[in-house]
């Protein structure tokens, strides 16, 4: 285990896939102009957007995991969140069509007291690991830190 505070960062080699498969859709949104005016703009406007966000993940500390002695801290573009120790039951994974997320479970006691409705959670990316690699690192330091 690594001294705390850990903070773990998306892979950029995804958002860079992206990013091209977003220029190659906004080029055939372009090159549909002459053929289908409105698909073209609507390809064009869609793959832009996506084009502008995955763009912006590049950027450093727009999104990351922060692992601490009070919790976890998750940053996605510009909205934190944070999920103390204390509120999370455990760590586990789920496969959701092709991708394999981290999810996590709400502890009842807290749901009680807090604005939070639902029992579960996920992560929006497995930070540069695999998902069961993640769920077991974040298992480990929710244990270590309960003790």
């Amino acid at each position: 285990m690594q001294n705390l505070p850990l903070t773990l960062r998306p892979g950029k080699l995804k958002n860079i896939i992206l990013i091209l498969i977003s220029i190659a859709f906004i080029c055939m949104g372009i090159s549909l102009m002459e053929k289908n005016i409105w698909a073209a703009i609507l390809i064009i406007f869609l793959f832009g957007i996506s084009l502008i966000i995955f763009s912006i993940n590049l950027i450093p500390n727009t999104s990351y995991l922060k692992i601490n002695e009070k919790g976890l801290e998750m940053k996605t573009l510009s909205r934190t969140t944070f999920i103390p120790w204390q509120a999370v039951s455990n760590f586990s994974t789920k496969q959701i069509f092709l991708n394999r997320l981290v999810t996590f479970d709400i502890d009842e006691k807290y749901l009680e007291n807090s604005k939070i409705k639902s029992k579960k959670g996920a992560f929006p990316d497995t930070y540069g690991m695999s998902a069961k690699k993640l769920a077991a690192l974040l298992n480990d330091y929710k244990e270590k830190l309960e003790r």
